[in-house]
């Protein structure tokens, strides 16, 4: 059991290593990734950082063509397009349970939160503000299956949403506003609406 269980240890640590690399453009898009050539810069064998590719490959981050190559896969407009779908639907839903259940102390923590995404200078921290809203959402649903889909879409949710922010427009400081006061009022049907109008989707 001890095995097994650091066995699986390897794998999570090769695939949070790797996918982080991908993520922040250590390793870019088009960049070879041998097996081999990983497991000795990481000071394991070869077989945890197979398993590591193979889970990096099933949420597109990596690709692979047996016997050919084995590759970071290329960020296209439609993956990009898609998954500022994905997340802004999926984030308002979230929203729309967790606002029901979270305490009085966790809602002020979600209007900070959402001060601090209103208030991102850049695309870069806009997304790292989503995504700490996002983890916070999940936390305060009580959902198993929240928790376990943002486990394993957030290093591929952080890399294609980069250069995603709200609307840029008169409404959105007013936007803003309303989420805001929706949120304190446990208004989970105008606060997922507000939130999906900020992106572009209501």
């Amino acid at each position: 059991m001890d095995g097994r269980r650091r066995a699986s240890a390897l794998v999570d640590a090769a695939y949070r290593s790797l996918g982080e690399a991908i993520v922040d453009g250590r390793l870019q898009p088009g960049d070879r990734l041998r097996d081999v050539e990983l497991a000795a810069l990481m000071g394991i064998s070869r077989t945890p950082v197979r398993e590591a590719l193979q889970r990096l490959e099933r949420i597109g981050l990596v690709e692979v063509a047996a016997n050919r190559y084995t590759r970071v896969a290329s960020l296209t407009d439609r993956a990009r397009t898609d998954m500022r779908e994905y997340a802004a639907h999926t984030i308002a839903g979230v929203l729309h349970v967790a606002l029901d259940r979270a305490t009085d102390e966790e809602i002020a923590e979600t209007i900070a939160l959402l001060d601090a995404l209103r208030d991102a200078p850049s695309s870069r921290t806009y997304v790292g503000a989503m995504m700490a809203l996002y983890s916070q959402l999940v936390a305060e649903s009580r959902n198993v299956v929240f928790r376990k889909a943002f486990e394993q879409t957030d290093l591929v949710l952080r890399r294609n949403l980069d250069g995603w922010e709200s609307i840029d427009d008169d409404t959105r400081e007013p936007l803003f506003r309303h989420l805001r006061e929706q949120t304190a009022r446990r208004d989970a049907n105008g606060a997922s609406w507000t939130f999906l109008a900020l992106h572009g989707f209501a």
